[in-house]
């Protein structure tokens, strides 16, 4: 299942759709590009050998919460996961307009939709619960808009970056 993430990097929102074919390879795709992309740990920690599309680089990650600092090579990226699924933005974040894809913030099991194709929302509203470490997670809707996509029902477990749900902002 391909897993979702929006991702700011120095100030330019990217959209990438990653496919795990298990094993630690992975197709990345970033708009209309597509790489094969093989990650494999060399400490349990945080320094992994990346191979994209069979090139070979050392790649050194630092996390915390929905920040990344990657250390790719000899250049250093700072990454903010978008947040819009867990319903807080940072004030940096781009203005919301047009499709959004809500994932999941963390892997758990969905206990409520609270939403229907074609309803209504405005930012804010609560769109569904997950069930994490025995927490009821409510996930809030990052803009005013229009379901258009329901990708799971109660009693779904998901993964974090699984796609939950398919929202139309308002263009206002």
């Amino acid at each position: 299942m391909a897993k979702n993430y929006r991702l700011n990097v120095g100030g330019e929102l990217r959209e990438v759709v990653i496919e795990d074919d298990g094993e630690g390879r992975f197709v990345a795709k970033i708009g209309d590009a597509e790489y094969s992309v093989v990650l494999e740990s060399l400490d349990d920690n945080m320094l992994f050998r990346l191979r994209i599309d069979g090139r070979r680089t050392p790649v050194a990650i630092k996390r915390e919460g929905y920040a990344l600092d990657l250390f790719i090579g000899p250049d250093h990226y700072g990454v903010e996961i978008e947040r819009s699924a867990a319903g807080s933005f940072d004030t940096l974040a781009p203005a919301i307009a047009g499709l959004l894809r809500l994932t999941a913030p963390m892997t758990g099991q969905v206990s409520e939709v609270l939403v229907d194709l074609g309803d209504q929302v405005q930012e804010g509203d609560p769109l569904l619960v997950i069930v994490a470490m025995k927490m009821n997670n409510e996930i809030r809707s990052p803009a005013t808009g229009t379901i258009t996509e329901l990708a799971v029902a109660a009693t779904d477990t998901v993964d974090q970056g699984d796609l939950l749900l398919v929202l139309q902002a308002d263009d206002d």
